[in-house]
């Protein structure tokens, strides 16, 4: 039975039918609550888009019903997006269409074989909870998230995400053995790596066998070209992966790869085959403190050089807000001031693996910086070493809070996402960088930098007042400058948060031979533009990428909310969407109604909408 609906409220026409119909053969709930649409209306981005209805399948059988009504003539505009824990920042999952949430039920961890080093799971399960999962077995799923207690392995496949440690722990991708997908036509995809002797015998009547032999011989054909195009980076993400798509001997195709990192746009993925990453047996970081943020980006090199597992760092910007924050309370043993020096930046270095290594590794660079601090050299003022497990996690807590911590400072302008992601060569990073800040000094704008220097990202979020109309056009022309200075350095706009309204910028990555290829791509899968329309890609001569840098943002919803409002409830307005009410932790205080009830909109993101 549907929710009576108000005069305010009322759904099309079309999609107000296809729920009725679906209401007869479907497990899961269908909710068509203004609240619950609201909710689901916004991510971590800028953008809002409202649904028409959210859809709670139970099964994957509760999403082939979906699409298999969705086949029939009458229904033929019905749109759909999946989502997972709604922590995107480009607007990945929204829609005005209906939405597919699988993070309410289709959450479990189905199968762990600690033997073969292998893990299958729904596509609603939260990262942390399949860590959670893994421990006892001795592995864990390592690909890092800063949202790792909320953020869902479906979104992740989506995205393709990575974080801390990619370098040595690699994408998302990297550790996808095999997904279960529902296809436009409701049937079912089982895709994992195949011998390319077998391409042969594969069903070409239907629609997977199809994909399996269009994409794995345009994939094929245009491999040279794809790897003479796409820049060498650790976290060059196209969207649909075409370069691996295919082994370095074609040897081996494995259709998954076009998958991760589709963002919805061409199945929905329902279920993961994962591998698994021992967990390290011992582990030491050391807090290298500069004297610049600029001093400690182009010493970064050198301590990926040190084969350290992961290099993070963050600006004098967010170290000063998280001494400001009850966080610091946590760290600031592990993060002591120096005597007669002032901290600009902090890299933070660690090393996993085995004892002996880790304390080899450990001490030649304690070696090192000591030596570079007695010379005066590199802008090097101090360290600081651990190997104890709990501290490395508070220095990590206090990394992955830098987006919150930022999002607190005071003032009308917050810093947002929208050119967060940027990847560059690491090498080209610290030049990078500061070209990128004097783009931003040039517009007069505060921002704060963190990330990952080992692979050459760093997260910048600018401070805009989205309620302000100049500060909306600023978004487009910084948007811009952006991706045109990611292309000058051999890089791209996005290098760990996928791309969402950001596919406008794809053909001028791609090129027009290779976007055709992504158009061809889509339109095998989605020949009608119904999956997630108007992201990414949109099949040739049959739909558009409507949705772009300037789609409908909550700026220009919020004013129309009466200044002296706005300023009566600052916390509320102040919410930047990034899904922190959600933690999946029993441990973490937000948010308890959440966590009661598996209900979205009884949550402080809720109140913000």
């Amino acid at each position: 039975m549907l929710p009576l609906l108000s005069h305010q409220q009322t759904l099309e026409p079309v999609y107000l039918a296809f729920l009725e119909a679906l209401a007869a053969d479907f497990d899961g709930e269908i909710d068509t609550r203004y609240s619950a649409r609201i909710v689901q209306a916004t991510d971590n981005s800028v953008y809002q888009f409202l649904p028409q209805a959210v859809l709670y399948p139970k099964s994957t059988l509760d999403v082939q019903r979906v699409m298999q009504l969705a086949a029939k003539d009458e229904f033929r505009e019905v749109v759909f997006s999946a989502r997972g824990g709604g922590t995107g920042t480009n607007g990945q999952s929204l829609t005005h269409g209906l939405i597919l949430d699988l993070s309410r039920h289709m959450n479990k961890v189905l199968e762990v074989n600690a033997e073969e080093g292998w893990a299958r799971v729904q596509a609603g399960v939260v990262k942390d909870a399949l860590n959670d999962a893994l421990r006892p077995h001795g592995f864990f799923f390592s690909p890092d998230l800063s949202t790792s207690n909320r953020a869902t392995l479906g979104g992740m496949i989506n995205t393709d995400a990575s974080g801390a440690g990619s370098l040595v722990y690699g994408k998302t991708s990297d550790h996808v053995l095999g997904l279960k997908s529902v296809l436009i036509d409701g049937s079912v995809l089982d895709s994992a790596p195949m011998a390319a002797e077998n391409l042969d015998v594969v069903d070409s009547s239907s629609l997977a066998g199809k994909l399996i032999a269009n994409i794995s011989a345009v994939c094929r054909d245009k491999r040279e070209l794809v790897k003479t195009r796409f820049p060498r980076l650790n976290r060059f993400l196209t969207g649909y992966d075409l370069e691996h798509v295919w082994n370095d001997e074609l040897s081996q195709f494995d259709l998954s790869r076009i998958l991760t990192g589709s963002e919805g746009t061409l199945a929905v993925i329902t279920e993961a085959k994962v591998n698994l990453t021992p967990l390290p047996k011992q582990r030491a970081m050391v807090n290298i403190k500069y004297d610049s943020f600029e001093s400690a980006l182009r010493h970064a090199p050198s301590l990926v050089a040190a084969n350290a597992t992961v290099v993070e760092t963050v600006d004098s910007k967010v170290l000063g807000l998280a001494r400001e924050d009850i966080v610091w309370h946590s760290v600031s043993e592990l993060i002591q001031e120096v005597p007669g020096k002032h901290i600009d930046g902090l890299n933070m270095v660690e090393f996993a693996g085995d004892e002996a290594d880790v304390n080899a590794k450990l001490a030649a660079l304690e070696a090192v910086l000591a030596q570079q601090i007695k010379n005066g050299e590199c802008g090097v003022v101090g360290f600081q070493s651990t190997h104890d497990k709990g501290s490395i996690e508070k220095i990590y807590a206090m990394r992955k809070k830098a987006v919150g911590l930022l999002g607190a400072a005071k003032g009308s302008r917050k810093p947002i996402a929208f050119a967060e992601d940027t990847a560059v060569p690491p090498e080209k990073l610290a030049d990078f960088i500061m070209e990128f800040r004097a783009l931003l000094d040039g517009h007069k704008l505060q921002y704060g930098m963190f990330g990952h220097v080992d692979a050459g990202v760093l997260h910048v979020r600018p401070a805009l007042d989205m309620c302000d109309p100049l500060d909306e056009q600023l978004l487009r022309t910084i948007s811009d400058e952006v991706a045109a200075l990611t292309l000058k350095y051999g890089g791209l706009m996005w290098g760990e948060h996928g791309k969402g309204v950001r596919g406008e910028y794809g053909p001028a990555v791609f090129g027009d031979e290779l976007y055709g290829v992504l158009q061809d791509i889509k339109g095998w899968f989605d020949p009608d533009n119904r999956l997630n329309p108007g992201k990414l890609v949109a099949p040739k001569d049959n739909g558009e990428l409507f949705y772009n840098v300037d789609s409908a943002k909550r700026g220009s919803f919020d004013r129309q909310i009466p200044v002296k409002v706005r300023e009566a409830f600052p916390d509320v307005m102040n919410c930047n969407g990034n899904g922190l009410c959600f933690n999946y932790s029993a441990y973490s205080p937000m948010c308890p109604s959440f966590k009661a009830t598996g209900d979205r909109i009884q949550s402080p993101r809720a109140a913000r909408r």
